[in-house]
């Protein structure tokens, strides 16, 4: 009888070891506000570094970027035959660009040109840099040409660790093709326009994989600091969210829908 006690509880603990553990699994295939928080600012901060290097590593020399780089940005560039290294040191205590956005540290670009298809592909890399108290550490690989278009479009293969002013740290990796469809050529940067695609995987603070992945352009239209259109799914678990930037109003919020159907509103 003792026996039969005894089988009786160690089943009745499995199963409620079981149904804590469904319970845990359920819990965590749920997108979190932190996660969809992290996600955002982390993408927008991801866009903002690449969105400086298209717009000024390529035209170094033109009046744009004599004109529009700050006094606080010291910028270093050496040649030696088709390769240009550039290096932009930020102000320790902030230097705030045309963007409205403030950066702190180092960014190093190195480039080359291929005289034959005059496509142009490099790298960057960091030093303690920040965009707006977020931390971007790794690299990114790209290559820059002009496309059927007729416009020039950059396409960045970036590896970073990005830490957020709470500490929360994100990983993410990802293909990320930015498009300069309206303004190039021009000196002010009023008229510019840039059209984003692409993917990432993305390790969360919380160790939670997600993907990520942009099905309707994003437009980025300066000197807005945030997307004002487009839409990007994100992956978790196999149940799939939609973050929708709006109708092209620059404005500081964006609408979530969870796949239960739920729309909640993000704030940038």
């Amino acid at each position: 009888m003792k026996k039969i006690k005894l089988l009786l509880i160690a089943f009745i603990s499995l199963i409620a070891f079981q149904s804590c553990e469904k319970d845990d699994s359920t819990q965590s295939a749920q997108l979190t506000d932190d996660e969809i928080n992290t996600v955002v600012e982390s993408d927008v901060a991801t866009d903002d570094l690449l969105d400086l290097v298209d717009t000024y590593a390529f035209e170094s020399t033109s009046e744009r970027s004599v004109s529009d780089i700050p006094s606080c940005v010291t910028q270093t560039i050496t040649l030696s035959g088709n390769l240009m290294t550039i290096t932009w040191q930020f102000d320790a205590n902030g230097c705030t660009m045309p963007n409205g956005n403030t950066y702190k540290g180092t960014v190093i670009i190195t480039r080359e040109k291929d005289l034959t298809t005059r496509a142009i592909s490099g790298n960057i890399t960091f030093d303690n840099f920040y965009v707006n108290d977020i931390q971007i550490e790794g690299s990114a690989d790209f290559i820059r040409e002009i496309n059927a278009d007729g416009n020039p479009q950059t396409i960045h293969n970036y590896d970073f660790t990005i830490t957020l002013p709470n500490g929360d740290t994100t990983e993410r990796a990802g293909t990320r093709t930015r498009v300069w469809a309206e303004g190039y050529g021009t000196v002010s940067r009023t008229d510019d326009v840039f059209l984003i695609t692409g993917s990432s995987h993305i390790k969360q603070f919380d160790g939670d994989i997600l993907d990520m992945e942009i099905i309707q352009a994003l437009r980025r239209e300066i000197p807005c600091r945030f997307f004002v259109s487009g839409t990007i799914k994100i992956i978790k678990n196999g149940s799939e969210a939609l973050l929708d930037y709006g109708d092209g109003t620059c404005d500081a919020e964006a609408t979530l829908t969870l796949p239960d159907g739920t729309i909640k509103i993000i704030h940038l």
